[in-house]
């Protein structure tokens, strides 16, 4: 069997067709289709069907899909940790954190690691969506809340919970905010598509509070809810690791302190195995060192 061929079969599904896998490997269309077709003529069966739109794998085509993506990952990294082996790390890694995130955080350290390392390189993926990091080849990964994937390996970075804030001149306009049901009657700034249906919650004395509210402006970016509030434009419900260098510079002010928000946690994952780079472990061990003794955004 031969590998080159696998590695193009590959190519073309995360590619999502010929042209595209073309591109990837710089190698002519026609030379793609042969290799897949060689491959499927030396396993003795169908592996894609194809059609003038698009290509689609068969059950067969999908199973070993993921068992040879999986294999040539293995390989990669087989070859890098060979490579590694002399004195300076070289390598890339491949990480993916939310856009708000990256921009408060995971760029500054990405800066200074990327500094530190010359031979090392980053790939970035800013993504707020699921990532599956086996298909998407991602080597870390940070995100918040509960793991799904109990084969990957996740250690805690910090907490993460949500404080309500605004600008002192919103504040000045509209008068003090003592109540969680005084959220009600003023301008609060949505994360989300909608404007209907937004429910933020608070903790007093272990005592859940949840209160409706609503407003003239909804987003899904984070940035834009607290661009906006740094504006004046209403009130707004983030992440304290987002919003802490604005509270602290008293361009944001927080409000109803005398109650909590639910909290979670924020992790960086990676996966589990024992392969890992160099760059990767050297990354992991940076961030950890970043976020303690504590994380930078913690009270």
């Amino acid at each position: 069997m031969n590998l080159n061929d696998i590695k193009v079969f590959v190519s073309v599904v995360e590619a999502g067709s010929f042209a595209g896998a073309s591109n990837i490997l710089a190698m002519p269309s026609t030379t793609v289709s042969r290799k897949v077709v060689q491959l499927e003529a030396n396993l003795g069966v169908k592996l894609l069907h194809r059609s003038t739109r698009k290509l689609s794998l068969t059950e067969g085509g999908q199973h070993y899909f993921h068992l040879c993506q999986q294999h040539l990952v293995a390989l990669e990294q087989a070859n890098e940790l060979i490579m590694q082996a002399q004195a300076e790390p070289k390598g890339k890694v491949r990480i993916s954190s939310p856009f708000d995130f990256a921009i408060q955080y995971a760029q500054p350290w990405i800066v200074e690691f990327l500094k530190r390392y010359p031979e090392i390189s980053i790939e970035l993926d800013t993504s707020d969506s699921y990532v599956n990091m086996v298909e998407d080849r991602i080597d870390v990964a940070f995100r918040s809340g509960q793991l799904q994937d109990s084969s990957l390996i996740a250690r805690r970075i910090g907490p993460k919970h949500s404080v309500c804030c605004a600008s002192p001149e919103f504040l000045n306009a509209v008068g003090q905010i003592n109540v969680p049901d005084d959220l009600s009657k003023l301008n609060c700034l949505i994360m989300g598509k909608s404007l209907l249906s937004n429910d933020w919650h608070f903790i007093k004395q272990a005592k859940p509070y949840q209160v409706k509210v609503s407003g003239r402006y909804a987003t899904t970016s984070m940035h834009l809810v607290i661009e906006s509030a740094l504006s004046g434009l209403g009130v707004a419900y983030v992440p304290i690791a987002l919003v802490n260098s604005h509270l602290e510079s008293g361009r944001l002010v927080q409000v109803l302190t005398d109650y909590e928000t639910p909290q979670s946690n924020m992790f960086i994952i990676y996966q589990s195995h024992k392969y890992m780079t160099k760059p990767v472990r050297l990354f992991i061990d940076h961030i950890i060192e970043k976020v303690n003794p504590k994380a930078p955004w913690s009270l």
